[in-house]
């Protein structure tokens, strides 16, 4: 191996490209070339190219005090440059430094301060660089290049810098580098392993409290899990407890709301048929109709028996025997009797007068009697149904208190309070008919039982209200905050669909000014007639309620089923303002109860009036009868005495005649009285089935009356009962709903998934003893204390972290015990070989000491020293407290080296022919550079450098010691090639080639190049 080119550009001096190629050997023999020129010239910038490119660092070496020192700084007329670059080629044929043939090592330094190796032009490390240096014993600080003024500091450096010459001369530079790396490692890895160690014992404690945690942890899942399983026992247990009771409250209800219906509906029949008697046509009408017609009748048979009474008086005159009776006395006598009888008439009209009289008065008072009666079933019908609507109310109250709305009830109850207008609930507040009202209420939802409030202040008193009594919870839907819905775009088409009944709005009356609280509620929900009917408009295009309360909500979701009636719907009438409707009611019945009782007294004041009318009109009309006999007696005795006085004053013949035709009279007089007597009778027939129906009447009254009562006494019964099984249930309801709060606080899970999953039920008897579990497990969850889920995480993460660091410990011990053997190993095989080349170096020192002293003697000694004790690698891992052991081995300590000598330098000992020196500083000048030169030569000739830069080292020698120096020189060419920069004229005919270097006035260095053997075959 041997250098074959040097490439310089940009460096120092040397700005443009500059090459120097050397001879190759030549035979046997390696080629010498001297670099001659003026001083200032740059010649030692080669030198310096040389020991750059091979990986020099320091400056001061460099003879410059920054990096971009090295790179051309410009002159008077040329540029600075921006980059430095130096390549040396070394041929490798000889395969010294492995492959390939040629290496070419090249260092690049920009002015930026950014640098870079490359080796055969493949980026490279410094490291790689000295490593191949190292296999061809190349080296920039050693006796590969020899500066000036390093042949004096061989002797005068310090005996362990000579150690470190004789290291590279014995060829251990690369172990060395290899033990200086090893060693490097080894640190590191010391400091990996006390680091490791470190954190070991952080980590460890750490991870003996998180294993005692994951156990607790572990016991607390157990504890948790059998918790879990009694709990879901006990919660599906009472859940399916309660809805079995409350099945069958609703099928008991359901009988119980068929009876009601069909109660009610009798007790309605009842009282509509009672007002209906009470508003028929009243008996004052039909009596005084039927009493003026059998008057008449009864007047038409009087006038008959009158005039009956005359025709008979008539004939018995006419049966008389005619006789001459005075005429006067006759006329005195019929004059008497017709003033009898006007008399009796004028009594008779005066008694018929009165009797018309009490008459009247006494169909007045029917008449009134008639109104009271009718008021009076009024009053009835008034009271039963406000008894019913009491006990409406009350089973209604009864609900609205247990159906949890007991915070809206708080607030009704305390409106006043809040400094603002609360108008209701939203279900008082809205009209709607009978066929849309369960699709209504299911539309509006939990919506039913808002409080509709004036604004968002008086919502904000009330929440306070409930908040500081802890009274519950209610929603409230103040008016100057409350924002309405507009219907989609495609509900005009929807409305338009079979079987849309209109939108939910449409089919509600309210006040303009619940506007916004009604569109907020139902948006654009429409109507339909059933769910059939929503499918066919399509689920999903607008939320849809059927008649039958099932609602389909826009995102798909449906809900429907059988609904109970809860008391709460649109319309309601009960009170939600608590006990004041209800003392209402209380005050209106016994209003009309008090209104009723003085109704009895004056229809019982009336009717005693009515008997004392009847009683005068009796005998008002017996005065009637008594005077109309007493007339006919008077018209039967004055028209006898009127016969009597005719016959006396008529023939014989005419007597016949007049007989006969009174007789014919007569006949005709008793037809006419029989029909008026069948006239009378009838008439009177009239008036008892008259006075018989309106008995009938009044005893069906009283029966309604009675029986409607039976009907109140039988639907208050089955409203109580109805509304004990709605509070019964409403309870039960209340059970679950706080049932399923209590589940979810508990178990984090709702009470229907709980029931999905089927848990196993216990009996009714083992509940208490179910509780008393749960609460046992509770207790020892308490006694272990919280413990967050994530320890387990951290447990694994913590434990992983452990294992590494423990694998990475076992690792780095390993390591290091590989490292400690191989540093061990390296010493060993450098001490072989510095041991071997040793003795030769001493051996060629004392023979060039002697050729070039011509004479004496010189000898080179070791100096060992012992080594200080190396401080462990590692620390074992301590334990951290009372805590408890980790499963993991203990990490033990690395033994502690034992104490060793090493080699500490190399003494130098040299004396010339004739003296004995014991210190090398009193050699003179030319001695110390020649027992240098004889150091050098020794160290070449036993182990040879590749190539060897020497600048000026002969600078010091006479011309005869030069002599031998060439001599030297050409004996060492045999294994090393040699550049010289020189002065010196003996060493330059020694050259095999010459390299001139001259500057000229741009202040760049040049070479011109002259072969020797060519130049003095051409001279």
């Amino acid at each position: 191996m041997y250098l074959k080119r040097l490439e310089i550009q940009g460096f120092k001096s040397f700005a443009n490209k500059t090459a120097l190629d050397f001879l190759p050997p030549k035979g046997d023999r390696f080629s010498v070339t001297a670099v001659v020129g003026p001083n200032g010239s740059g010649k030692s910038n080669i030198i310096d190219a040389i020991r750059w490119v091979l990986g020099e660092q320091s400056l001061k070496a460099l003879r410059g005090k920054r990096s971009e020192d090295v790179i051309f700084n410009g002159s008077e007329s040329k540029g600075r440059l921006g980059m430095a670059e130096v390549t040396l080629a070394l041929d490798n044929a000889d395969g010294r430094a492995g492959e390939p043939e040629e290496i070419s090592v090249t260092r690049r330094l920009y002015r930026s301060g950014e640098g870079e190796y490359f080796v055969n032009n493949v980026p490279a490390r410094l490291f790689d660089i000295q490593i191949i240096l190292a296999k061809t014993q190349v080296a920039q600080n050693s006796y590969g290049i020899i500066g000036q003024g390093m042949i004096d500091q061989l002797l005068i450096s310090s005996a362990a810098d000579r150690r470190d010459l004789l290291d590279e001369a014995t060829g251990v530079k690369e172990f060395q580098i290899k033990k200086h790396q090893a060693e490097l490692k080894l640190a590191r890895t010391a400091e990996n392993i006390a680091q490791a160690e470190r954190l070991l014992q952080e980590v460890e404690p750490r991870l003996r409290l998180l294993s005692r945690q994951v156990k607790k942890l572990e016991k607390r899942q157990a504890v948790e899990m059998s918790l879990r399983e009694a709990q879901e026992q006990y919660y599906a247990t009472l859940y399916l407890r309660h809805q079995a009771e409350i099945e069958r409250l609703e099928n008991e209800l359901r009988t119980v709301e068929e009876n009601y219906r069909n109660a009610f509906a009798d007790l309605e029949s009842s009282q509509n048929e009672l007002s209906a008697l009470a508003r028929a046509e009243s008996r004052q009408e039909a009596f005084v109709s039927l009493q003026t017609k059998h008057q008449t009748a009864v007047k038409e048979k009087n006038d008959l028996e009158r005039e009956l009474a005359i025709m008979e008086g008539r004939m018995q005159s006419e049966y008389r025997q005619v006789g001459k009776e005075s005429v006067g006395w006759l006329e005195k006598k019929i004059q008497e009797l017709k003033s009898g009888r006007e008399q009796t008439a004028a009594r008779l009209a005066a008694a018929e007068s009165e009797t018309e009289r009490l008459r009247r008065q006494l169909a007045d008072q029917q008449g009134k009697i008639d109104g009271l009666t009718v008021e009076r079933t009024e009053k009835t019908v008034q009271i039963s149904r406000l008894q019913s609507a009491l006990t409406q109310n009350q089973s209604e109250r009864d609900f609205f208190q247990f159906s949890g709305l007991s915070a809206v009830k708080a607030i009704l109850e305390a409106k006043e309070n809040f400094g603002g207008k609360i108008y209701g609930l939203v279900a008082e507040l809205g009209e709607v008919g009978e066929e849309h009202r369960q699709a209504l209420d299911a539309a509006a939802g939990g919506y039913l039982s808002a409080i509709v409030v004036e604004d968002d202040e008086t919502a904000k008193r009330a929440i306070e209200y409930l908040r500081e009594r802890r009274l519950g919870v209610a929603t409230f839907l103040p008016l100057n905050k409350i924002q309405g819905r507009q219907p989609g775009a495609d509900i005009e088409n929807i409305l338009k669909e079979k079987d849309v009944l209109g939108l939910a709005m449409g089919l509600v009356s309210f006040s303009s000014k619940f506007q916004n609280v009604f569109s907020y509620i139902f948006g654009d929900t429409i109507v339909v007639r059933d769910l059939t009917a929503a499918r066919r408009v399509g689920i999903g295009r607008a939320r849809m309620a059927t008649l039958d309360g099932d609602l389909a909500e826009k995102r798909g979701v449906m809900k429907g089923g059988w609904r109970q009636s809860r008391g709460l719907t649109f319309s309601s009438r009960f009170s939600w303002s608590g006990e004041e409707r209800a003392r209402e009611f209380e005050t209106r019945i016994n209003l009309e109860q008090q209104n009723l009782r003085d109704l009895e007294k004056r229809l019982e004041a009336e009717r005693q009036k009515m008997s004392s009318f009847q009683v005068e009109l009796g005998t008002a009309e017996n005065k009637i009868t008594m005077l109309n006999g007493e007339e006919q007696g008077l018209v039967r005795e004055q028209s006898g005495l009127e016969k009597e006085l005719e016959g006396t004053r008529v023939s014989p013949e005419e007597y016949g005649a007049l007989l006969t035709k009174l007789a014919e009279d007569k006949k005709r007089l008793l037809a006419k009285l029989s029909e008026a007597e069948a006239v009378i009778v009838a008439a009177s027939a009239e008036v008892e089935e008259f006075n018989q129906k309106e008995e009938e009447k009044k005893q069906r009254i009283f029966s309604l009356q009675e029986a409607m009562q039976k009907k109140q006494n039988e639907v208050n019964t089955i409203l109580s009962h109805r509304n004990e099984l709605k509070i019964e249930a409403a309870k039960l309801e209340t059970k679950q709903e706080s049932l399923n709060e209590e589940a979810r606080n508990e178990t984090g899970t709702a009470i229907s998934s709980i029931v999905e999953r089927n848990p196993a039920t216990v009996p009714a008897e083992r509940l208490a003893e179910l509780a008393d579990q749960i609460q046992k497990l509770k207790y020892q969850l308490s006694l272990i204390g919280g413990i967050d889920e994530e320890v387990i995480k951290e447990h694994e993460q913590t434990r992983e972290r452990y294992d590494f660091l423990s694998s990475q410990l076992a690792d780095l011990k390993g390591a290091s015990e590989d490292l400690e053997e191989m540093v061990a190993d390296l010493d060993d095989l450098m001490k072989r070989k510095r041991e071997t080349a040793f003795k030769k170096i001493r051996k060629e020192f004392n023979r060039y000491f002697q050729i070039l002293f011509d004479g004496g003697h010189a000898d080179l000694e070791e100096i060992y020293e012992e080594a200080a004790p190396e401080a462990p690698l590692g620390q074992a891992v301590e334990g951290a407290g009372e805590t408890a052991a980790v499963e993991e081995e203990p990490i033990e300590a690395t033994p502690k080296k034992k104490k060793e000598k090493f080699l500490a330098g190399i003494e130098v000992i040299a004396n010339p022919p004739g003296k004995k020196i014991k210190s090398l500083n009193s050699l003179s000048g030319g001695e110390r550079t020649l027992t240098s030169i004889a150091l050098v030569c020794a160290i070449l000739n036993c182990n040879p450098s590749p190539f060897v830069i020497m600048d000026e080292v002969e600078a010091a020698l006479d011309e005869t010691n030069t002599v031998r120096f060439t001599k030297i020189l050409a004996e060492l060419a045999a294994h090393t090639q040699f550049i010289i920069v020189t002065h010196n004229r003996v060493t330059m005919h020694a050259a095999d080639a010459l390299y001139g270097v001259t500057m000229s006035g741009d202040g760049v260095s040049k070479l011109l190049s002259v072969k020797i053997e060519e130049a003095e075959a051409g001279g």
